[in-house]
């Protein structure tokens, strides 16, 4: 057999390899448990989704002889279907075949009796493309069809469709297909096969499928093609002629930095390069987006294309009205881009102005500054509370005692302790709670035993978390909060070096010793009125809920 391309080599055959229909599938495996068959099914939907597949297992299951959650792929039924020749499957591709003679043809044969399974299955594929005479023509058999027949009409289309057949069928809608699941399903092709990815390369391949599993594939296939060794991101980028998303970033941050010239010079080698720019422009629409869905959330789940880092690097160097006004004139030049020829002008234009805007804005501020000075009574201006910078060598911790604590360190508790860092963001936006988020942001967990943990940061870092005050408030901060009942004890890079030096060559025998660590005495939370009443009343509340 010749060579296959991937999204027909890894077309489902079973409906446990169908990506993102999860419910649909549910639905279909019911109707043939409990023999509920509908005579006329219309799939609707993107291209890619699966509408087609989907026909092709639910005639394969429905008449296969041993069907049991899934068709048998053993039984004489089975085996036609997996060797593309099953007699009473099938296919009319309607984008080509679509006048009333093609479906008459399939009309006179209706009312024959299937050759080899139970039931005779129509697919008609792109259905919306059939003229008017021809699904008058369909019509009436679709009403009223035999018992051993069934329609599946596939279409992107659904609105093209005419009420009347509309109205004979069960309507299934198609999603699109996760990015998530996408790349799942390619990293398992890619396993299967044998090759070398990039999780990134394979993350951008999902991306650009726009929600088609088919289109994911051939995207994928190509790639293939250029370098079938491994598939790496620089390659996608190369093909598609793409930007990383760290060069969109670091463009739209040094557009507000008004680095104009570098910016534009960068664009202008990108364009020369290959690059698209109108993907460009909507790339930066959609970071621009997701940047502002961060400001608001602190929920990196919600982030697609930009990374937690990437966001806050964003907001350290944008405002939010600069993010909302970058949207605006990022829409704007995009809804030029099929009126003008060379679009590269538009969007360099685009740039500057985004570029303008914030020294607008600054000049904006400073005018404001100086009417604010000019009243006559004075204004008290509450400052966010921020961490003091303690620059003090009596905060250094003892070495010899960190030594012990990393000797009887566990990499589990340090995995389970990480939840501190994965949440951190969460209280960037907490007036009250935000002085943790600077404590802390930028530092990395070394490690952890039981009763402690080892921080490592830079100097002013080490200083401001060791010194006691804020010692004991991080501390009862990590334990409300997280649950972590700990000590934390912060080192510099310096000193993280020297330790690790040390634990290489200490005896093995010296590790795993308990180290006994003095926690702070926190006074007892204040009890809520709730709380109070449930201590005098708990019984007696208990009876009247």
């Amino acid at each position: 057999m010749g060579y296959q391309v991937l999204y027909r080599t890894y077309r489902p055959s079973r409906f446990s390899e169908v990506v993102g229909q999860e419910y649909i599938i549910k639905t279909l495996l019911n109707a043939i448990k409990k023999d509920k068959i509908a005579h006329a099914y219309l799939f609707a939907g993107p291209r890619g989704t699966g509408k087609t597949s989907v026909a092709k297992l639910f005639g394969k299951a429905i008449n296969c002889e041993n069907f049991n959650d899934e068709a048998c792929d053993e039984c004489p039924n089975c085996k036609a279907f997996l060797e593309n020749n099953h007699p009473d499957i099938i296919e009319l591709d309607a984008a080509s075949n679509n006048s009333v003679e093609d479906i008459r043809q399939i009309i006179e044969q209706v009312p024959y009796a299937p050759m080899l399974g139970k039931y005779k299955v129509y697919i008609i594929d792109e259905v919306h493309m059939l003229s008017t005479s021809a699904f008058n023509a369909l019509l009436k058999t679709l009403e009223e069809p035999p018992s051993h027949v069934i329609f599946i009409l596939a279409t992107t289309d659904p609105q093209k469709v005419i009420p009347t057949v509309l109205s004979r069928c069960q309507r299934y809608n198609f999603s699109k297909i996760t990015t998530y699941e996408i790349k799942k399903r390619m990293m398992d092709i890619l396993d299967k096969e044998g090759i070398p990815y990039d999780e990134k390369a394979v993350n951008q391949v999902a991306r650009m499928a726009e929600g088609g599993m088919r289109d994911a594939l051939s995207i994928l296939e190509q790639c293939l093609s250029y370098n079938d060794a491994e598939l790496k991101l620089e390659d996608v980028e190369h093909i598609f002629g793409l930007t990383s998303t760290e060069v969109e970033v670091d463009l739209l941050v040094k557009v507000h930095q008004q680095q104009i010239a570098e910016t534009i010079q960068t664009v202008r080698k990108m364009y020369e390069q290959g690059m698209d720019a109108k993907k460009l422009a909507v790339d930066l629409l959609e970071i621009v987006k997701e940047a502002l869905i961060y400001s608001d959330s602190a929920n990196d789940k919600l982030l697609n294309k930009i990374s937690r880092i990437e966001a806050q690097e964003i907001l350290r160097n944008v405002s939010i009205p600069g993010l909302l006004q970058d949207a605006s004139n990022l829409e704007e030049v995009i809804s030029k881009e099929k009126q003008n020829q060379n679009f590269l002008i538009y969007f360099e234009m685009c740039l500057i102005n985004m570029a303008n805007i914030k020294a607008v804005n600054n000049v904006e501020y400073k005018k404001a500054e100086e009417v604010k000075e000019t009243k006559l009574e004075p204004v008290e201006i509450k400052e966010e509370p921020k961490v003091e910078e303690v620059k003090i060598e009596t905060n250094e911790v003892d070495q010899d005692f960190i030594l012990k604590l990393l000797l009887d360190a566990n990499r589990d508790l340090r995995i389970a302790d990480l939840i501190i860092y994965n949440k951190l963001d969460l209280y960037l936006y907490e007036p009250e709670k935000r002085k943790f988020y600077q404590m802390l942001i930028g530092t990395e967990l070394l490690a952890s035993n039981k009763d402690a943990m080892i921080i490592v940061g830079d100097k002013n870092q080490v200083d401001s978390i060791n010194e006691e005050n804020n010692n004991k408030e991080l501390y009862q901060f990590v334990n409300e909060e997280f649950g972590i009942d700990k000590m934390i004890f912060a080192i510099t890079n310096t000193q993280k070096e020297k330790l690790i030096a040390r634990y290489k060559t200490t005896p093995a025998s010296e590790r795993n010793k308990p180290v006994f660590v003095e926690k702070y005495q926190l006074a007892p939370k204040e009890k809520t009125k709730e709380e109070k009443l449930k201590e005098l009343f708990g019984d007696a509340l208990k009876i009247e809920e």
